[in-house]
């Protein structure tokens, strides 16, 4: 079978620049940022938040919050750390039910903030993370071209994203496969996405925790440097969460 006859294809964009501005046309794009925009926006809508405005930068950020000072947490990091003047910084773990519940967030990151302006030819946009992967698979099931644009960290590749996008890869074969669909055709990086995963996965029926993976990942190295360990922890968790946050590419918001 030919590539162009596959009814459902399934592609891995390593880093955001891999792709250009028009090829996410008509496409449903996964954006993912393990460690972790999109573990922190999985788990504040989770607790409660009511919208997240995702910002590209930091005086975005700040013109945003101006616009809602009463009703909006602005959150974010540079280099890991929260950023001066910011109410709180980029760890899941801050967004409890107490701090983010019947508010909005504007939030500004690094990485995983920065990669959504990547996305704006899409038809859709999904927000994945290792918490909510099974969730994410089961909205792309029927979805004929989806493409994961992995983050990354200081435009690098980062083996967390690319794990996630070959679980997301296999949980949707998986599912296809049960409705009895028609086969996918994988794209070559989504094909080493899901040989990444699979090394890891066998190195867990071994005993190795995931965390420990990420820990030595170029991200959790960062983070666990700046004392964040309890994130990487927290974001190697799988399907902790059900909910499917998805990006409004007119109103620029998440919920």
């Amino acid at each position: 079978m030919k590539p162009s006859e596959f009814a459902h294809i399934v592609d891995v964009a390593l880093l955001p620049s891999a792709i250009k501005a028009d090829q996410l046309a008509g496409q449903t794009v996964v954006v993912v940022d393990v460690l972790r925009a999109t573990t922190t926006i999985v788990n504040a809508l989770h607790n409660g938040c009511q919208q997240i405005f995702p910002q590209p930068g930091i005086e975005e950020a700040r013109d945003c919050h101006a616009k809602m000072p009463d009703t909006s947490v602005i959150g974010g990091e540079r280099n890991g750390k929260i950023v001066d003047g910011f109410h709180q910084g980029n760890s899941p773990l801050e967004y409890t039910a107490e701090a983010i519940s019947g508010k909005s967030l504007i939030l500004a990151t690094t990485n995983g903030t920065v990669a959504m302006e990547s996305c704006r030819a899409a038809d859709r946009v999904l927000i994945g993370a290792m918490i909510n992967v099974s969730a994410v698979a089961k909205e792309l099931t029927s979805v004929p071209r989806v493409t994961v644009v992995c983050s990354g960290t200081d435009r690098l590749i980062t083996s967390e994203d690319v794990i996630f996008a070959g679980l997301l890869t296999e949980r949707i074969l998986e599912l296809r496969e049960q409705a009895g669909a028609e086969p996918t055709k994988l794209t070559d990086p989504a094909t080493i996405a899901m040989h990444h995963w699979r090394t890891r996965k066998a190195e867990m029926d071994s005993g190795m925790e995931l965390a420990d993976f990420f820990r030595n990942c170029r991200g959790g190295i960062n983070l666990v440097r700046i004392g964040h360990d309890a994130d990487v922890q927290f974001a190697s968790q799988i399907d902790l969460h059900d909910r499917v946050p998805e990006l409004d590419l007119k109103s620029w918001s998440i919920a």
